[in-house]
């Protein structure tokens, strides 16, 4: 259940002028949809008043999600392939973006939000097979999930500061901070916008719940279910993207977990990632919102966490285990230091690996390196930022331990080489304890991230297997067992989605009603497994019968529903009438005998029905008016 802000209070933060809101040619499309006669004529003519918007929707309108063969290049026949109100959402999502990428609320950083709300968008776009959604739709989802926070910050810019620095400061629940604070948090005011705003209820129930989405109580397989943990995974994603390398490590546990609970496994995790990440910086250049560049997600999953969140003190009170055998390269030693460094290093049981000095030679081994690397910071032509920034670039690199080695007085250049990413500095002379300490301790670090790298695959491979788990049960509570259709509880659920979406956008949408004729009859006279069979049969034969984008599923015993998106009365009883023709002249079979099938069809169009369910009820009523009249015969409902 949402809980909105009361009106009263709502139109008096919409009368101070600083409630974030679509403005110009938006609010100009709100005004428009809101009349039951427009035209598409006039809704292009607006957007075209815009060109940066009208540029936009084309490229959302070609985007390759979308499947299609040549490219638009009309803006009329981008808006018709979207539809009128999913420009709407579009155009209000874009035009809150560019109206408010600053305020005057310190401890809001406005660039950050909406590089987070641009992923969290283009993160929903990728899911959107899986939340059996249209991808624009779920694009302005995305990028407007967290308004309420940009509403909070414009409205009460100095208190919202401070409950930003408490809630961060006390790591205490944002939600609870402003609940405390103004009597309302970022959910309720986001979703009364969102409604003001003519969002479709799925859409301002998934961003109301989004964050905590196990607590929404909605029914386990429902389209806003998976809508709503779609989205708090693109969230999560989003996370992911804007955080440094260290607040990345500490993020991916809980990423993993929930694309598991999609049931999205390893593989194409990967992929989603990637492709995601790839679109959030192309959009991200194109709109001027903040965005970085981060590795590919397999890297990222494969890294050993950051060096500085091991404690060395720790590490050397856990005993003195047996050391392994490393290789320890040696980087720009002086000759005069050589030949000791080399024999301290043997003597401790590792073994040392002379590089040559040149820096051509000095580049190829840090793009090779081994497990130590002990550098010394007087090389010419290596920096500790340049050394550092050659020995990171590869996934071998990145896991060395890193020793530098100073002389005495260069506490500038120790703390440039810790800043640059070294693991540890080492000031000259050395002797042979000190030296010990330390390879210790980069040998007991190596053996720990390799420890959390074994981990943290065992992690990926449960995942992959919780994931294809969950996907099993899923399918199975949403399946008819006997015909493999998706089960009456499931149908439902579909048809009740489309029927909203029919009614938001002025489409027409039907719905079928089929029974077997004289069924009973069927299993006296051959049997129940006969009856089974005839069923499964049936299934398969209305599976290949019906359109891709008709969904056909078992009602109850040898009833069976379809729903038919974006089908008009005429459509709809020519359909009906193709599958009560394939039926009849079907030869269904048991034990090398015929059985004659007929089926009596009830057919039912979207007009006026409150709900859904009216107009199941329609098509069931024109089904009794079918088989009364004699059945084998499809019957339209008045």
């Amino acid at each position: 259940m949402i809980h909105f802000v009361d009106p009263d209070r709502y139109r008096a933060m919409k009368a101070t002028g600083k409630l974030p809101s679509p403005k110009g040619v938006a609010f100009s499309i709100i005004k428009l949809l809101q009349r039951d006669d427009f035209r598409v004529s006039e809704l292009v003519q607006l957007v075209q008043s815009d060109p940066a918007i009208a540029g936009r929707l084309l490229k959302f309108a070609n985007a390759a999600a979308f499947g299609r063969a040549r490219p638009i290049v009309s803006l009329q026949r981008a808006i018709v392939a979207l539809g009128a109100f999913r420009v709407r959402d579009l155009v209000i999502g874009l035009s809150v973006m560019h109206s408010h990428t600053s305020g005057q609320c310190e401890e809001f950083d406005y660039g950050a939000f909406w590089g987070h709300s641009l992923a969290t968008g283009i993160a929903c776009q990728e899911l959107a097979h899986f939340a059996q959604i249209s991808s624009e739709e779920l694009f302005t989802l995305g990028l407007l999930a967290r308004v309420g926070e940009l509403a909070m910050a414009s409205l009460f810019p100095g208190e919202y500061a401070a409950v930003l620095r408490r809630a961060r400061e006390e790591t205490q629940d944002i939600g609870a901070c402003e609940r405390e604070a103004f009597d309302m948090d970022h959910q309720q005011l986001g979703a009364t916008m969102l409604a003001e705003w003519g969002m479709p209820e799925m859409l301002i129930q998934a961003a109301y719940h989004h964050e905590q989405p196990d607590l929404a109580g909605f029914r386990d397989g429902s389209r806003v279910q998976t809508l709503t943990h779609s989205l708090n995974f693109a969230r999560s994603l989003a996370e992911i993207c804007m955080a440094n390398e260290e607040a990345r490590w500490s993020l991916l546990p809980g990423l993993l977990t929930r694309a598991a609970r999609l049931g999205i496994s390893g593989d194409a995790l990967n992929d989603t990632v990637d492709r995601m990440v790839r679109r959030w910086r192309e959009w991200g250049a194109m709109l001027q919102v903040r965005t970085q560049e981060i590795p590919p997600f397999a890297e990222i999953l494969a890294a050993s966490p950051p060096s500085r969140r091991v404690s060395t003190t720790n590490l050397e009170q856990n005993g003195r285990a047996a050391a392994p055998r490393l290789h320890v390269q040696l980087v720009g030693i002086p000759l005069a230091d050589l030949p000791t460094l080399m024999q301290q290093i043997e003597s401790l049981g590792h073994l040392p690996v002379l590089v040559d000095s040149s820096p051509e030679a000095l580049r190829h081994a840090l793009r090779q390196p081994t497990q130590i690397v002990i550098a010394d910071l007087a090389t010419p032509s290596l920096t500790p930022a340049s050394f550092c920034r050659i020995l990171r670039q590869t996934p071998a690199g990145k896991e060395s331990y890193a020793l530098l080695l100073a002389s005495p007085g260069s506490e500038s250049l120790i703390l440039e080489a810790i800043d640059a990413g070294a693991d540890d500095v080492l000031v000259k002379p050395l002797d042979i304890q000190t030296l010990r300490v330390r390879l210790n301790t980069a040998t007991r670090m190596l053996l720990l991230r390799e420890e959390i790298q074994r981990e943290r695959r065992g992690i990926m491979r449960s995942t992959d297997e919780f994931a294809v788990a969950h996907r099993r049960l899923l399918q199975a509570a949403l399946t008819d067992a006997l015909t493999q259709l998706p089960n009456r509880r499931h149908g439902l659920d579909f048809l009740a989605s489309e029927w909203a979406f029919a009614q938001a956008n002025s489409l027409p949408m039907a719905c079928l009603l089929l029974d077997v004729d004289h069924f009973k009859k069927i299993n006296d006279g051959y049997g129940h497994a006969a009856g089974d069979a005839l069923l499964r049969q049936l299934a398969d034969l209305l599976k290949r019968a019906s359109r891709v984008e008709d969904m056909v599923f078992r009602y109850g015993g040898e009833e069976f529903a379809a729903v038919l998106p974006n089908a008009n009365a005429r459509a709809a009883a020519q359909i009906a009438e193709r599958i009560r023709s394939v039926v009849e002249r079907y030869h269904f079979l048991w034990e090398d005998k015929s059985i004659p099938v007929t089926l009596s069809i009830g057919v039912a169009n979207v007009g006026n029905e409150p709900d859904s369910q009216a107009l199941i009820k329609a098509a069931d009523a024109a089904l009794y008016e079918a088989k009364r009249a004699g059945r084998n015969r499809v019957v339209v409902a008045r």
